[in-house]
């Protein structure tokens, strides 16, 4: 059985090719068909918690120009409210 290569890279939100990565797990909600593997960042419980965050951040920063600070300690995914 041949397996493509499959990356693991740093979720950048700025690339539109994570993006969609990200958009297409929020779909099915399974990776299995990303060419991405995108590392995790132990700040966060998970690495979709992680992508979530990091383009949520990104998004309000195109919006309103207003950069968000990323927090020490991301309550989502540590057992807290989001």
């Amino acid at each position: 059985m041949l397996q493509s290569k499959i990356n693991t890279v740093t979720f950048d939100p700025a690339k539109l090719e994570h993006r969609t990565a990200v958009a297409s797990f929020m779909k099915r909600n399974a990776w299995g068909d990303s060419e991405f593997r995108f590392s995790h960042d132990p700040a966060f419980g998970s690495v979709a918690d992680q992508v979530k965050v990091k383009m949520l951040h990104w998004y309000i920063q195109q919006d309103t120009g207003i950069a968000v600070a990323p927090a020490e300690r991301p309550l989502i995914g540590r057992g807290c409210p989001a």
